[in-house]
């Protein structure tokens, strides 16, 4: 067996921390393989604090609600306080395992933030390098290091509450679509269609506009659209230029269209917001100089 592992404190507890004193606090996490030894633990009591278990690769055997079950890779396995804990992993599954132990008077409130129970979320390499990350920085304990281990045990629990989204709505794990996404929030300007954009996710057009929108809520066109006067708002809010460049910059060859567009998506005239955002943006002293100028 190989037991990698980072720990909060250097003195070390069976049964674990229970700290009620602070909102949530990570006691400790690692990582397990078995290659030539198997493992058996039995905690009829339990610990002291949570667990949460992740089987990236092999399978784990689990005795959860008095009975025996083989968790394949993907799995989650997560133990309260004072619950039962008995498992197996065996050499000829080649399990690998990573595990961490949190405590805190808001363990529970975060669980339910983020839908955390046993579940299935396939072996998702994200989930694998935030456990990585957790144990290195408990082992290096440097500058600001409880920050940042609570600051990705929050991202780990979204990720597996994302992955477990997915797996349940497999209509929204498009990943053509994302890449798409990401396409377009740096090629904006380009002369996108929707043919173009079925084209690049390899769908037919027909089909490519149904899963968009099913995905995303809106036509392809019409967040392109939105995308698109955006970015002129940002042109406009940062930039001294005319209207017409800042539309032409955005992906709008058509001015007389980029005015329509943004007044029914902003309520106002692209004049109207530049002259707003300049206002809103000149020191107060250079508004009155100029005001006696004009008199």
């Amino acid at each position: 067996m190989i037991n990698i592992s980072g720990h909060l404190r250097d003195k070390r507890n069976v049964l674990g921390f229970c700290d009620e004193s602070v909102d949530l606090m990570v006691n400790c996490c690692g990582k397990q393989t078995f290659l030539e030894q198997d493992y058996f633990l039995r905690r009829e009591k339990g610990r002291l604090d949570y667990q949460l278990i992740y089987i990236y690769k092999g399978a784990g055997h689990f005795y959860l609600n008095q009975k025996w079950e083989i968790l394949s890779a993907g799995n989650v396995v997560l133990y309260r306080p004072m619950q039962l804990q008995q498992y197996s992993y065996y050499a000829k599954d080649k399990p690998e395992i990573y595990w961490i132990h949190f405590t805190g008077r808001q363990c529970e409130k975060v669980l339910d933030r983020y839908g955390v129970e046993n579940c299935y979320i396939g072996e998702n390499l994200s989930v694998r390098l935030l456990f990585q990350y957790i144990i290195t920085e408990l082992q290096l304990k440097k500058l600001h290091y409880e920050t940042i281990v609570l600051a990705n045990f929050s991202i780990l629990l979204g990720t597996i509450h994302r992955s477990l989204e997915q797996t349940m709505r497999p209509y929204e794990n498009n990943f053509t679509i994302d890449r798409l996404i990401c396409e377009l929030n740096s090629k904006y300007m380009q002369n996108w269609s929707v043919s173009a954009m079925a084209d690049f996710c390899k769908l037919s057009d027909s089909y490519f506009s149904h899963m968009f929108r099913k995905q995303m809520g809106v036509s392809p066109m019409r967040f392109l659209n939105n995308l698109r006067i955006e970015k002129a708002k940002d042109f406009l809010m940062t930039n001294s230029m005319p209207v017409a460049t800042a539309a032409q910059l955005a992906g709008f060859e058509d001015p007389l269209y980029f005015s329509r567009a943004f007044k029914k998506s902003t309520g106002i005239a692209p004049n109207e917001f530049y002259h707003s955002v300049a206002d809103g943006n000149t020191p107060s002293w250079f508004q009155e100089k100029a005001g006696e100028r004009e008199r």
